[in-house]
């Protein structure tokens, strides 16, 4: 541990502040130092990630057996509808459902000016149907916050980060419970 230690004062006008100096640390300190420094360099390199995910690369997602991909769509249809989204099937196996979002989010996202005129987040989320063979299929989402929803030239997605995906999963357990 480093201690501090007071040096005898030299003559100057300035006198009355003492010179101090740092004794070297002790090797028990440098190590724990560099074992400080290697976990962050660790992890800046590797980032947050959790090692318990969706086996996917997408934001959430569940694995539905023994049901068709309508069965499942109807299902999906169904519970982001009661959870308020609108949108429905774009596609043969993709979904997009479209809520929008609080007015906080509004605000935190496009500015207090546009949220007073009128402008409004919206919350945008790709579902997908991914056959992965025997009858089982991974049903998996990705989430987007749109800034200047509807307007062709300042429309802007921006993906959410893996950490805010609880509510999507639990969306997508709700739909894999109703087809149990």
């Amino acid at each position: 541990m480093r201690t501090l230690t007071h040096l005898p004062r030299r003559s100057s006008p300035f006198a009355w502040k003492p010179r101090t100096r740092w004794a070297p640390a002790s090797p028990r300190l440098r190590l724990a130092g560099a074992a400080l420094l290697a976990l962050l360099l660790c992890g800046s390199v590797t980032g947050c990630r959790s090692l318990s995910g969706s086996g996917s690369g997408s934001f959430a997602s569940v694995k539905i057996a023994q049901r068709s991909v309508e069965e499942i769509q109807a299902a999906t249809i169904q519970v982001f509808r009661e959870k308020g989204y609108g949108g429905g099937a774009s596609g043969l196996v993709e979904m997009v459902f479209v809520k929008e979002a609080s007015g906080l989010t509004t605000v935190s996202r496009d500015g207090l000016m546009a949220a007073q005129g009128g402008t409004r987040t919206l919350e945008r989320v790709r579902v997908e149907v991914v056959d992965l063979g025997g009858g089982t299929h991974r049903l998996q989402c990705q989430v987007f916050m749109v800034t200047g929803a509807g307007d062709s030239f300042f429309e802007e997605e921006q993906r959410l980060t893996n950490f805010r995906s609880g509510p999507y999963r639990r969306l997508l357990d709700d739909v894999a419970d109703k087809l149990k």
